[in-house]
């Protein structure tokens, strides 16, 4: 069992997380975004992200991008679809407002958009082609942030962290205990929480005892 300030950091954790709020990341590619992508879901209290795997090949979202997570990917949840119809069709039906970030001249600007949807997903593309030409039929808007430089767009792990930034900011403005998790959803996420803190452990004591007995063994050598 976690000690007991673990423990009630671990619960206030999941008294903050946002309920109606996840991403959707595409076919994304560098492990280090997404590990970024993860760290800023966490900060903004997103517990859950759905990755898509289209043309890319699948890697576990837990075990990439350690360093520019600092290890929250592993507190997170992940929902992993093959195929991007499939999956935007299936976030749809289950009631998600899907808002695609996008370089289009018909798009939103942030600065105008309203991200206060009590159901919201935001749809993120990879870091080279950005959103497939299906992802962006699907989504039901597409936002954009008006850039004033040479470059077109940002990172992607940085787009992401200014929406949902935004995002956490109108959701605020409306009112924060009308996205907060309830109790039902606070006891999953802390239960979830509690289980990868006994998975984390064993894992370390398995670890720190194979490196005892490399040591041991080389210095009998």
């Amino acid at each position: 069992m976690p000690t007991e300030e673990r423990l009630n950091k671990l619960r206030r954790i999941a008294r903050q997380r946002q309920s109606g709020l996840t991403v959707i990341i595409e076919d994304v590619f560098d492990p280090h975004n997404l590990g970024a992508i993860t760290r800023s879901c966490d900060a903004f209290g997103i517990q859950e992200i759905n990755i898509i795997f289209d043309t890319h090949p699948e890697f576990d979202p837990k075990e990439v991008g350690k360093n520019s997570s600092t290890a929250t990917n592993k507190w997170l949840n992940y929902r992993v679809h093959h195929g991007s119809e499939k999956a935007l069709r299936t976030l749809k039906e289950e009631g998600w407002h899907i808002v695609a970030t996008a370089l289009d001249p018909n798009a939103e600007s942030i600065f105008e958009a309203d991200l206060s949807q009590p159901r919201l997903a935001l749809l993120l593309g990879n870091e080279k082609d950005g959103l497939s030409a299906t992802a962006l039929r699907a989504a039901d808007r597409l936002v954009t942030i008006p850039m004033r430089g040479i470059a077109q767009s940002m990172n992607v792990s940085v787009t992401a962290a200014l929406f949902l930034y935004e995002v956490t900011r109108q959701r605020r403005q409306q009112g924060p205990e009308a996205y907060a998790a309830d109790e039902v959803a606070q006891r999953k996420t802390l239960d979830y929480f509690l289980e990868m803190h006994k998975h984390l452990n064993r894992r370390n004591r398995s670890r720190r005892q194979k490196r005892a007995n490399e040591r041991l063994s080389q210095s009998n050598e």
